[in-house]
C-alpha cells in the first residue's frame, strides 16, 4: 500500500514538473509567431510587455496559456493617437498539440481583464476598428488562413470588468457600457455556429444627437445567437436581455452586405417584453431606481413591443414600430402619505417608410393622478419636419403635496402650477406654419429650501402665455407676466414678450440681483463650481429685422451688468475663471466689456471690448456675432491648457480636433509679459488671434524665448473636420540650436541634426498640412520650405562626421566649429530635401545635398574638398586605401559619399575621389572639347553661307 502510494505521488510529481517545463519550451515560439502576425496583418500599432510574457497548462488545461500585461493597441492615421483596445492583463490558449508539432498555432480563446475598448466611427464612414490588411486587389473572401502563423479556432472568450464605448460621428449615436463583464462560446472559424454570449455591465448610457435616452442603466444580457459567418446573416435564437427590471427579447436577424460596395445592415427583428408588471418599466424613470425601489407598492400592467424592419445606411432607415401600453398603474413609497394612482399611458411611434422625417408619435392617452394632483394629455406629431400636430395637456400641481408622494428629502417645496396646453396645426419653419395654439404655464407663490442652505428661494410669482390664433408663424405670441423671486432676501424681477416668430418682435425688461453661491446650493449642479454675485438693470425692445439691418434707432436698448466675485469651475472649464470684476453695458449696438480683470486657470488678466450683432445672434441660428477683446497678463501658464494633464486632479481627454463656429467672427489682442509653455520660457508675447469662417488665424504673433527673437504667423482650418488643415509660418532671429531642437516640434522633424548643434541660428519656414485626430500634423502631408542659417555654432559628437573620421581620418572632422550657414530646405511628400550647400571646417569645404525622411531615414550627398598639406599621413594613408592608389604629391583632394541609415546609426558609402591634378586635366580637356565642337560649329556655318555672285 506504502509503495502503491509512492508510485503514484511519483506519477503526479512527474506530470506537474512536466506541466512545469513543457510551456518554458515554447515561449519564445510562441511569443515570436504572435508578434510577427500583429505585425503582418493588422494596420495598428500593437505593443505587449515582452518580458511579462508568462506560459501555463494550469490555466486552461489542457491548452497552453500564454500572459501578458498590459496590451494595447493603439490606431494609424486618421484613428493616430486613438486607442482601440488597452488592457491590464490578457491571455490566450493555445492547443498543445499544435505547439509540440512545430505547425501552425491553434488559438483556441481569448481573456481580457479590465479593457478599455474605444470603437470610433468618423462622419465620412471611416471605422478604427477596420485595422486588418488587405492585399491590393485582393477579393473579398472568407479570411485565408494559408499563410498566416496562428489558425483561428476560438471557441471561447471572456471580459471582466471592462469599459466599452461606441462613437459613431456618423450617425450621431454614442453608447457607453462600464464594469462590463462578458463572457462567450462558439466555433468562429466555422462556417455556421450558435454562439452563447452573456454580457452584464452595471452602466449603459446611450446618447443619440445629443439627447440621453438611456442613462447609467443597468445592463443584463443572455444571448444564443447563429451566425452564419460566410453569408454575414446573424440571426437571434433564445434571446433576454433586461434594462433595471425590464426584460425585453429579441428575435429575428441582422445581416450585412456581402459586396464591397453594399455597407447597407438589415433588419428583420421583432421586441416584446415577457412580463407585465408596470414595476419593471417604472425602474427605467431617471431617479426611480434606487435602494428604495424594491420596497415600493407597486400596482398595474404594461405592454412593450415592436418591430425594425429593413436596410440601414447613410440615406436609408429600418421602418419601426414601438409601442407601450401602461393600464391602471399605481405606487406608493414606504412611509409616505400619499400615492400616484390611476396611471395610464398609451404610446405608439411608427415610421412604416425608409425616411426618419416620416416618423408619427401618437400619444393617445396620458393620465395620472399624483395625490389631488391631476395630469391629463394627448399628443398627435405626423412627420418631423412637416409636423401635422394635434395635443392637449393639462396639469394642475401642489408642489407640497408632491413631497408626501416621492421621496425628496433634501427640499422644501411650496406652490400651485398649473400647465393648459392646446395646439393644432402644422409646424413648419420653412413654410412659416405654426399650430393654432392656447397655452397656460403658471406658478403661484413658489417657495423652494435645500436643507443644504438656510436661506430659500421664496415669492416665486410667474405666468406664461403661448398664443397663436391663425396658423402662421408671424402670429406667435409668448408674453412672460410679472416673473418675481426672491433668493436669500435678494430680488428679482422680469417680465416682457416676445412676437412674430418669423421676424422676431420682443420688449424685455430685468432688474435684481443674483447671488449665483446661494443659488447653487439650493439647486446644486453636479461636477461644477459656480459661486458670485450679478447685479443686471437691463431694458431692451425691438425688431430681429432691424437689427440685421443695423438700425439702431429704432432698438432702444440699455442697461448694465455687474458681475464680482464669479468663480466657475467644471467639466468644460476645469482650469478654472475667477472674475474678481467686469461690468457689461448694453446698447443698441454692442455690449461692451469694460474693466474686467481675474483670473484664468491661475493666469491673472484684464480684459476689455466689446460684442456686436449679439441680439439678431441670439434670436436667430443663422446670425453671427462679432467681437474684439484686448487681453493683458502678466504671466500666463500655457502647460495646464495641455490636455494631457492640466491639473493633477481634473480627468481631461486627449487631444483632439475640435470644430470651430461658422457664425462668430472674433478678434483678440493679446499683450503678455511672460508665459510658459511645456518648461519653454516666452517673454514679451504680443499678437492677435482672429477667429471667423469656421478657422483660427494667428497674425503677426512676436515673442522672446530661446534666446532669440520669434514672429509668427498661422491657420487652423477644420472646416472639413474629415481632412482639417493647418498653416503655419515662423521667422526666428538669433535663436539657440540646442533650445530650439529641445522645445520645437518643427525643428526635430525638419532639422533632427540640431541635436548635435551648439550656436546660434536664424530662420525663416513656412509648412503646411493635414492634421491627425490627435491634432499632431500627418508627416506624409507636410508641404513647406524656408532657409535656415547657422549663424555661429558646434557640431558636437555627430554620428554622422565620426563615420566620415573612420573613413579619412581627417581629425578636423570632430567637434568642429562653424558659421555663417545657409541651408535652402524644402518639404514635400514626407521628405525633407537640402540644396547644396557648403561647410567650411577649417581649410577643408564639405558640400551637402540629398534628403530625409520625416521619420529620420537619410539619403544624402558628401563631397570632400581636402587640402592634402595639412590632412596629414592618416588621411593620405586613408585616400590611398579608398581609391587604390598612392595620394601622390597634389594640393588638394576629392572625396565623395553616400550617406544613408538614419542620423544615430549613419551609414557611408565611398562614391569616388579624384586629386586636384585630376581635377585640372579633367577641366583642360573639357575646355579643349567645348573650343573643338564651337569651331567645328563655326566651320559648318562659314560652308553654309551663300558666296557673293558679286
Amino acid at each position: 500500500m506504502k509503495k502503491a502510494g509512492i508510485i503514484t505521488a511519483s506519477i503526479v510529481g512527474v506530470l506537474l514538473l512536466t506541466a512545469w517545463i513543457v510551456p518554458m519550451f515554447f515561449r519564445d515560439k510562441i511569443v515570436s509567431q504572435l508578434q510577427q502576425e500583429l505585425n503582418n496583418r493588422l494596420n495598428a500599432h500593437i505593443s505587449f510587455r515582452t518580458d511579462k510574457v508568462r506560459l501555463s497548462l494550469f490555466r486552461h488545461f489542457p491548452n497552453l496559456t500564454l500572459q501578458t500585461d498590459s496590451l494595447s493597441i493603439v490606431g494609424q492615421s486618421p484613428f493616430r493617437g486613438d486607442t482601440l483596445l488597452s488592457t491590464r492583463a490578457f491571455e490566450m490558449s493555445v492547443n498543445l498539440l499544435s505547439a509540440i508539432s512545430g505547425d501552425k498555432l491553434k488559438l483556441n480563446g481569448v481573456y481580457l481583464d479590465q479593457p478599455r475598448v474605444l470603437i470610433k466611427i468618423l462622419p465620412d464612414g471611416r471605422a478604427n476598428y477596420d485595422i486588418y490588411k488587405i492585399a491590393e486587389n485582393a477579393e473579398p473572401t472568407k479570411a485565408d488562413t494559408s499563410q498566416t502563423a496562428f489558425t483561428l479556432d476560438i471557441d471561447e472568450w471572456e471580459v471582466k470588468n471592462g469599459l466599452v464605448r461606441y462613437n459613431d460621428q456618423s450617425l450621431p449615436l454614442d453608447v457607453r457600457l462600464e464594469a462590463v463583464d462578458h463572457t462567450g462560446s462558439g466555433s468562429l472559424s466555422a462556417d455556421v455556429a450558435d454562439l452563447v454570449l452573456n454580457t452584464r455591465a452595471e452602466r449603459i448610457t446611450v446618447t443619440y444627437d445629443g439627447m440621453e435616452y438611456l442613462t447609467d442603466k443597468k445592463l443584463d444580457s443572455d444571448m444564443k445567437l447563429r451566425a452564419d459567418f460566410e453569408k454575414a446573416v446573424y440571426t437571434f435564437a433564445e434571446n433576454l436581455l433586461r434594462l433595471n427590471d425590464l426584460p425585453i427579447e429579441l428575435n429575428g436577424s441582422i445581416s450585412t452586405g456581402s459586396a464591397p460596395s453594399d455597407t447597407s445592415m438589415r433588419f428583420d427583428l421583432t421586441y416584446r417584453s415577457p412580463e407585465s408588471d408596470f414595476k419593471n418599466l417604472l425602474s427605467l424613470v431617471p431617479g426611480m431606481y434606487s435602494e428604495r425601489f424594491r420596497d415600493i407598492d407597486v400596482d398595474g400592467t404594461v405592454r412593450f413591443d415592436g418591430t425594425v424592419k429593413g436596410a440601414y445606411n447613410g440615406t436609408q432607415i429600418p421602418a419601426f414600430l414601438l409601442n407601450l401600453a401602461v393600464n391602471e398603474g399605481r405606487f406608493k413609497y414606504p412611509n409616505l402619505a400619499s400615492a400616484v394612482e390611476h396611471i395610464g399611458l398609451d404610446l405608439t411611434v411608427a415610421n412604416a417608410t425608409d425616411q426618419l422625417a416620416n416618423t408619427v408619435i401618437n400619444l393617445k392617452k396620458l393620465v395620472a393622478d399624483l395625490g389631488h394632483n391631476p395630469i391629463r394629455g394627448r399628443v398627435l406629431v405626423k412627420g418631423l419636419t412637416h409636423s401635422a400636430v394635434d395635443a392637449d395637456v393639462t396639469a394642475k400641481l401642489n408642489l407640497e403635496e408632491l413631497t408626501q408622494l416621492f421621496p425628496i428629502d433634501s427640499l422644501t417645496l411650496r406652490g400651485l402650477a398649473d400647465l393648459n396646453l392646446k395646439a393644432k396645426g402644422i409646424c413648419d419653419k420653412t413654410a412659416k406654419q405654426f399650430p393654432v395654439v392656447d397655452g397656460l404655464m403658471q406658478l403661484q407663490n413658489g417657495f423652494v429650501k435645500s436643507m443644504k442652505f438656510p436661506e430659500p428661494v421664496d415669492a416665486i410669482n410667474a405666468v406664461a402665455n403661448l398664443t397663436n390664433r391663425s396658423g402662421k408663424l408671424a402670429d406667435t405670441r409668448v408674453d412672460i407676466g410679472n416673473l418675481q423671486l426672491k433668493l436669500a432676501g435678494d430680488p428679482f424681477q422680469a417680465k416682457g414678450w416676445v412676437q412674430n416668430f418669423d421676424d422676431y418682435t420682443y420688449d424685455i425688461t430685468a432688474k435684481g440681483r443674483l447671488n449665483l453661491t446661494n443659488l447653487t446650493r439650493i439647486f446644486p449642479l453636479e461636477g461644477t463650481k459656480l459661486a458670485g454675485l450679478i447685479d443686471a438693470d437691463i431694458k431692451t425692445k425691438g425688431q430681429l429685422s432691424d437689427a440685421k439691418a443695423k438700425r439702431y434707432d429704432r432698438l432702444p436698448t440699455s442697461g448694465t451688468m455687474v458681475i464680482s466675485k464669479l468663480n466657475y469651475k467644471g467639466e468644460s472649464l476645469p482650469q478654472g475663471l475667477v472674475l474678481n470684476t467686469a461690468r457689461l453695458n448694453l446698447s443698441p449696438g454692442k455690449l461692451l466689456v469694460e474693466q474686467a480683470d481675474g483670473l484664468l486657470g491661475t493666469s491673472q488678466f484684464k480684459a476689455d471690448g466689446f460684442l456686436s450683432n449679439y441680439m439678431p445672434f441670439f434670436l436667430d441660428e443663422n446670425q453671427s456675432l462679432e467681437g474684439l477683446l484686448n487681453v493683458k497678463a502678466n504671466r500666463l501658464n500655457i502647460n495646464e491648457w495641455m490636455t494631457d494633464d492640466p491639473q493633477p486632479q481634473a480627468k481631461t481627454a486627449k487631444p483632439s480636433l475640435i470644430a470651430l463656429p461658422k457664425n462668430i467672427r472674433f478678434t483678440m489682442n493679446a499683450n503678455v509679459d511672460q508665459a510658459v509653455y511645456n518648461k519653454m520660457p516666452l517673454n514679451n508675447i504680443k499678437g492677435q488671434l482672429e477667429l471667423a469662417d469656421g478657422a483660427l488665424q494667428m497674425k503677426k504673433v512676436t515673442f522672446n524665448s530661446l534666446g532669440g527673437q520669434f514672429v509668427t504667423n498661422g491657420t487652423y482650418d477644420p472646416k472639413d473636420l474629415a481632412k482639417p488643415r493647418f498653416a503655419f509660418d515662423i521667422n526666428i532671429a538669433n535663436a539657440e540650436v540646442a533650445q530650439a531642437y529641445k522645445h520645437l516640434t518643427l525643428a526635430k522633424i525638419i532639422f533632427p541634426l540640431a541635436q548635435y548643434v551648439i550656436g546660434r541660428f536664424s530662420s525663416k519656414f513656412a509648412v503646411n498640412g493635414r492634421l491627425e485626430p490627435d491634432m499632431m500634423p500627418d508627416l506624409n502631408s507636410l508641404t513647406g520650405n524656408g532657409l535656415v542659417e547657422i549663424i555661429q555654432a558646434t557640431l558636437q559628437n555627430n554620428p554622422v562626421l565620426e563615420r566620415l573620421f573612420e573613413k579619412t581620418k581627417l581629425t578636423d572632422l570632430r567637434n568642429p566649429n562653424f558659421k555663417d550657414l545657409l541651408m535652402k530646405v524644402e518639404v514635400k511628400n514626407g521628405f525633407v530635401a537640402i540644396k547644396p550647400f557648403d561647410v567650411k571646417i577649417k581649410d577643408n569645404i564639405v558640400t551637402v545635398s540629398g534628403s530625409n525622411s520625416l521619420e529620420g531615414d537619410l539619403k544624402y550627398t558628401l563631397k570632400l574638398d581636402v587640402p592634402t598639406g595639412k590632412a596629414g599621413v592618416q588621411f593620405a594613408n586613408a585616400f590611398s586605401s579608398l581609391m587604390g592608389q598612392p595620394l601622390g604629391n597634389v594640393d588638394r583632394a576629392k572625396i565623395d559619399f553616400a550617406l544613408n541609415g538614419n542620423y544615430k546609426k549613419p551609414q557611408l558609402k565611398f562614391l569616388g575621389g579624384q586629386t586636384a591634378t585630376e581635377v585640372k586635366d579633367a577641366v583642360v580637356k573639357r575646355a579643349k572639347n567645348d573650343l573643338k565642337e564651337q569651331g567645328l560649329k563655326w566651320l559648318q556655318k562659314l560652308a553654309k553661307t551663300p558666296k557673293d555672285s558679286t
